[in-house]
């Protein structure tokens, strides 16, 4: 039987690779057709399209009474995409930046710009949530406002930099490509974590240390894998875009929605926002100060998330 379920968890990663391949040239492809800066189209397109699944979970989450479930997929989310994707997109830094075009440069530090909003308002709820005694309502629909805000800010400051569109016959056929492969993606990242669990299971490894790190992990491999092959075609603004348009949702879009479904109580937020503030204002200041060799950060990153999983297993 484990023979069988490792079979599976192999086929599956098979097709997760091709997938990301396909989705990261329709990507490219569509944001040559419009114009739009690739890591654009990463924030928006993609970084909303693979963060579908933790969307689903989140909503099915409150309505069944259990935010504490919102706040750990968020969490280790947000975890996972900083401390191993962002750690490894450091660590070939070097090499996707020489490939990247002066414009996809120029996004990616505006991109961060408004990352920094994130970072400060991540913050500002940790305060307000601390003083308040947990995440209502209202302070819900304030989080959604922010998403909107941010990804506003987002087009804003990277409206100079739009390109003249480059029109594709073939524009129609690869938004299908786009939509078909962030299915096979998504579906086939959710098979392979299933699977890999069995394995784990039938390995003897405890259900703790499964849900610590294949699980955890499992919930972000869509953008782990879709970053990881952009920055290796040297698609830098797009592996960038989907990691950061992928944290503002996890911020501020599911634990906004969950509020407003249901209340979440203090709890657990205050680890929460505790590690959100140290990976978000881990990338701020990395990003700016370039005198910082990108493999440094890279480990930098990785260390923090290795904290993070040391915190978890001691508080839990």
């Amino acid at each position: 039987m484990i023979f069988a379920y490792l079979a599976l968890t192999v086929i599956c990663f098979f097709f997760v690779l091709k997938a990301a391949d396909i989705l990261v040239v329709s990507s490219s492809v569509i944001a040559r057709h419009y114009g739009i800066p690739p890591v654009f189209i990463g924030v928006v397109l993609v970084g909303i399209g693979t963060s579908a699944p933790e969307i689903f979970v989140t909503l099915m989450a409150s309505l069944s009474s259990h935010p504490e479930i919102v706040l750990g997929n968020a969490s280790g989310s947000i975890a996972a995409n900083t401390g191993i994707a962002m750690a490894v997109i450091f660590w070939l830094y070097d090499r996707g930046i020489k490939k990247a075009s002066g414009g996809d440069k120029v996004a990616v530090n505006n991109i961060f710009i408004a990352l920094n909003f994130l970072f400060l308002g991540a913050g500002a709820f940790g305060m307000i949530f601390l003083l308040k005694n947990g995440i209502g309502r209202t302070a819900g629909i304030i989080m959604l406002l922010l998403m909107a805000a941010y990804f506003y800010l987002t087009a804003m400051i990277n409206r100079k930099i739009f390109s003249v569109a480059v029109p594709d016959r073939a524009a129609g056929k690869t938004f299908k490509d786009f939509a078909l492969s962030l299915a096979v993606l998504i579906v086939c990242c959710k098979v392979a974590v299933a699977s890999s669990s069995q394995v784990a299971r039938l390995a003897g490894i405890s259900e703790f240390i499964i849900g610590l790190t294949i699980i955890a992990v499992g919930t972000s491999l869509p953008e782990i894998i879709t970053s990881l092959t952009a920055t290796k075609k040297g698609e830098w603004g797009l592996a960038v875009g989907d990691l950061v348009g992928s944290q503002a949702l996890n911020l501020y879009f599911l634990i906004g929605l969950s509020a407003i479904v249901r209340p979440v109580k203090m709890g657990s937020s205050v680890f929460f926002f505790g590690w959100l503030s140290i990976f978000l204002g881990e990338i701020c200041f990395f990003l700016w100060d370039k005198k910082i060799p990108s493999r440094v950060k890279s480990l930098v990153l990785f260390a923090t998330y290795c904290a993070y999983l040391f915190a978890n297993v001691r508080c839990g």
